[in-house]
């Protein structure tokens, strides 16, 4: 919320904005900049975690399912299997919106009319333009991004996973 409060505090500007203007806005940049970094340092592990039990979990559930034949016991197996499933794509959807309210200050930086602007506030608008330029993904571990693309290369991992295991077993 704080990346979509910082595009819309941008695109707000008025055309004659003064210094005290921006410095609202570049402090707001920077506070949600801030924001963003500690979330990814708290959540990389748990996702790490989330991810990486997700694929084992998958692989297992789908072993037990092809050992156990259809019967009523694999129901509740079936019911666990698609609560993980959706937890890991809720993880997902959320580094997705991440990643695209993020990048939506960019888009509103890089509308802004800064060749209005007198020299002082052209520099710092092209360091905000700069600081939003990186990529700001959610990762698990530091690795690997969580998003919607990586939740379905994860389904098709576990997937390839499982015949590897039907296939040795």
């Amino acid at each position: 919320m704080m990346f979509q409060i910082t595009a819309m505090q941008i695109r707000e500007l008025p055309p004659a904005a003064t210094q005290a203007d921006f410095n609202i806005v570049i402090q707001s940049h920077r506070n949600t900049l801030e924001c963003a970094t500690k979330l990814q340092k708290v959540m990389h592990l748990a996702l790490m975690m989330q991810l990486t039990f997700c694929i084992a979990i998958w692989c297992l559930m789908l072993f037990y399912i092809l050992f156990m034949g259809f019967s009523s016991k694999i129901l509740n197996v079936s019911l666990l299997l698609l609560i993980l499933t959706y937890e890991t794509y809720s993880y997902c959807q959320l580094g997705t919106h991440f990643t695209e309210t993020a990048d939506e200050v960019l888009s509103a930086l890089q509308q802004l009319t800064w060749y209005d602007q007198p020299v002082s506030i052209q520099k710092q608008i092209y360091f905000m333009i700069q600081h939003s330029q990186r990529s700001i993904v959610l990762k698990a571990g530091k690795l690997f991004p969580v998003n919607i693309a990586q939740f379905s290369e994860l389904v098709k991992k576990s997937y390839s996973l499982y015949l590897v295991l039907k296939d040795v077993f």
